[in-house]
């Protein structure tokens, strides 16, 4: 059996009442100012490199988890207004203002991309890390930087805008809930290893193309693995859903299941063109005849691709 034995413990412990709150509490890299300097930089330098867009006004993240890192180092680049939503408000305000003077202090040093030495799980990967100084150049950090602009993000971190439509560079939501954001007022929507999990993959494709302005960018690293649940990376496209059901339990973050493909096709489906498709390769630790049959209908390249970013325009 594919599904490792503690993954099926800890998945039916969840349906015992009380127990659910064991899983979930925190969600990972976000508590690290250099992780957060690391994903923004990388996602920006790839939109650069793809020849898209690399000034926004206003940027939404999926599921900023333990803090507002990395859209605080969008406003630290230029970015105007930032918003955050999460289905659980993990980020506290002293995480974030921590977080924030480090980042001030590593735009202001110029300090190179944190690379796969020190983030060897970090995807995308680059050709180089050096500060993309072509990109953020003076006269833009300049302004970003300025100690008038970096007080209003320090209030605005402490008194976040309740609703997108609201004043101030920061807003936070969570629980979020669709129709939150007006349709086209939004021309950057991010997140990293976040659309692994929403049950309901296309409703969540269309409410972000929703929020898009045409022209507007959205910039997806999506993990494909079986976050360890499975023996094999990739085990989870091997398990009837019976199983994976016991093993998935009520715990808060549940993997679709879904993969590359239907992410693809999903942007493309919501008249959305993919510009970059920055895919990590490993080789299948399953074989096509251990394939559940739900799944029976992946290409080899779903079957060998472990993670990519995926960059698309809106169309008009």
């Amino acid at each position: 059996m594919s599904v490792k034995a503690r993954s099926l413990i800890v998945g039916m412990a969840t349906y015992i009442p009380g127990l659910r709150g064991l899983t979930g509490r925190r969600t990972g890299g976000t508590v690290s100012a250099r992780y957060c300097y690391s994903v923004w930089l990388r996602h920006l330098s790839i939109l650069q490199r793809c020849g898209l867009p690399t000034t926004f006004k206003t940027m939404v993240e999926l599921g900023p988890g333990d803090s507002l890192g990395i859209g605080l180092a969008a406003l630290l680049s230029g970015v105007e207004r930032y918003i955050a939503l999460d289905v659980i408000q993990y980020a506290s305000d002293a995480q974030n203002l921590r977080i924030f003077e480090e980042l001030i202090a590593l735009f202001k040093d110029r300090a190179p991309i944190p690379d796969e030495a020190e983030l060897p799980l970090v995807r995308p990967l680059l050709p180089s890390y050096a500060f993309p100084a072509d990109l953020l150049t003076s006269a833009r950090l300049d302004a970003a930087l300025h100690p008038a602009r970096l007080e209003l993000v320090r209030s605005g971190i402490t008194n976040p805008a309740p609703r997108p439509r609201g004043r101030g560079p920061v807003c936070y939501i969570a629980p979020w809930r669709p129709g939150v954001i007006e349709s086209g007022a939004v021309d950057l929507v991010l997140s990293q290893t976040v659309l692994e999990y929403p049950p309901d993959l296309e409703g969540m494709y269309s409410e972000m193309c929703r929020w898009l302005e045409p022209g507007g960018i959205m910039s997806h690293e999506i993990d494909f693995k079986s976050i360890g649940m499975t023996v094999e990376w990739n085990g989870h496209w091997s398990c009837p859903d019976t199983i994976w059901r016991l093993a998935a339990g009520r715990r808060r973050h549940r993997l679709n299941r879904e993969p590359h493909s239907t992410h693809v096709a999903l942007m493309q489906r919501m008249n959305c063109r993919v510009v970059c498709d920055e895919r990590t390769v490993q080789p299948s630790a399953i074989t096509r005849a251990q394939l559940a049959p739900r799944f029976r209908h992946l290409t080899d390249e779903d079957l060998t691709t472990s993670s990519a970013l995926i960059q698309a325009v809106k169309l008009a």
